[in-house]
């Protein structure tokens, strides 16, 4: 017998996918054009190194890197892979969201709480790409992250399923991590702790609760050390200059978003 709801849900995350690579090409703008200063709501997209404005079929998402084999049609230089990287990893964060984190039930997991789940995680991408490359965490990313925690408690109150508790926890999440960060950044006068770092750490916390963020935490900072140490075997040298540690914040909060109720569960019942 033919399951439709298997099959409608299939249908709705294969088409969530394409929305999200969709948006995936339009933070890759975000992702070069915002530590530059240049707006993203004016001018169209062109190549970076010969600045040749793109056509449509330059820009469908994923296919047209693999159709170009990775080169600009116009000067043939290659194309960062970043490009590919990020429109397939928000389209599977998407999926993702939709299936784990929204109830992924035919229609009903379509609701505001999933917009707000894409929403953080389609800031984390570009805080991820930006923070690592230039080391900076743009403002209007930790605030779309404050929004997307917006929607998902709109969300809960719309499916009946808010609780007070909750709202309180998320409240306290927002100094959790962030007013521990901004005591290192004032004790080492910004050396140890960016502005950037406290404010992703503030708009998580609420998106969260204050266990969850805590959590993301420890995670982020363990993904830090697995790259530390992996780098420094590859490129058998140490490493010097500046880590940033935004995009391993954003991995923990990420995680943390689908499994870390779990592993808080599993931490509390192992302690008992």
């Amino acid at each position: 017998m033919i399951d439709f709801d298997a099959l409608l849900t299939a249908y709705i995350s294969f088409l969530l996918f394409i929305l999200g690579t969709v948006i995936g090409s339009f933070l890759n703008v975000l992702i070069y054009r915002l530590p530059t200063g240049m707006s993203f709501q004016k001018g169209r997209s062109f190549c970076p190194s010969c600045r040749h404005e793109l056509t449509w079929k330059d820009l469908f998402p994923l296919f047209s890197w693999v159709f170009l084999r990775g080169k600009c049609r116009y000067c043939k230089e290659k194309i960062s892979k970043r490009y590919p990287i990020v429109e397939l990893l928000t389209g599977t964060l998407y999926v993702l969201a939709y299936l784990f984190l929204a109830g992924g039930d035919c229609f009903s997991g379509l609701n505001l709480s999933l917009l707000g789940w894409c929403t953080a995680l389609s800031a984390l991408v570009v805080i991820s790409f930006v923070d690592f490359e230039h080391q900076i965490i743009p403002d209007s990313m930790w605030i779309t992250i404050f929004a997307g925690g917006v929607f998902v408690v709109l969300g809960e109150v719309a499916a009946g399923k808010f609780k007070w508790e909750s709202l309180v926890g998320r409240v306290i999440g927002i100094f959790a991590v962030s007013f521990v960060f901004f005591l290192i950044g004032v004790i080492s006068k910004g050396r140890a702790m960016g502005g950037g770092d406290v404010k992703l750490m503030a708009a998580a916390g609420f998106v969260l609760g204050w266990k969850a963020v805590i959590l993301s935490l420890f995670l982020g900072a363990f993904a830090g050390v697995i790259y530390s140490i992996f780098s420094r075997i590859i490129r058998k040298t140490e490493m010097r200059g500046v880590v940033p540690f935004g995009p391993f914040l954003a991995i923990g909060i990420a995680v943390t978003m689908f499994v870390g109720d779990r592993i808080i569960e599993y931490y509390i019942s192992f302690i008992k």
